[in-house]
């Protein structure tokens, strides 16, 4: 058995004292290194998330005129399996008129 003399014993108790203090820098430092890691990752984040709020609302707006259109898509053809459909496109595109009807069209000058 070996016994230490006082001067080993102070550079025992400084090598202890600076190993713990390395320790504890270097705790530090992984601690503020995980720190950067996740602020940026909450950025990356939060910057995804706005940019799907953004496409969140562009899609509903398309839902929304998309059910605007399907509606007058309905009404249409429901327009268009009228009497009054009929006669428009008969007097418009073919010129047909009723027999008792008298058209009166402008002079050429």
């Amino acid at each position: 058995m070996k016994f230490e003399t006082r001067r080993e014993r102070e550079i025992r108790r400084k090598r202890q004292k600076r190993s713990s203090i390395f320790g504890m820098i270097s705790a530090f430092g992984v601690i503020a290194l995980l720190g950067v890691v996740l602020w940026n990752g909450k950025q990356s984040l939060a910057a995804k998330n706005e940019a799907y709020e953004e496409q969140k609302a562009q899609l509903t707006q398309q839902i929304s005129e998309e059910e605007d259109r399907t509606m007058n898509l309905e009404e249409y053809k429901k327009y268009i399996q009228t009497k009054k459909f009929v006669e428009e496109m008969a007097k418009d595109k073919f010129g047909l008129i009723y027999p008792d009807e008298m058209l009166f069209k402008p002079e050429n000058k």
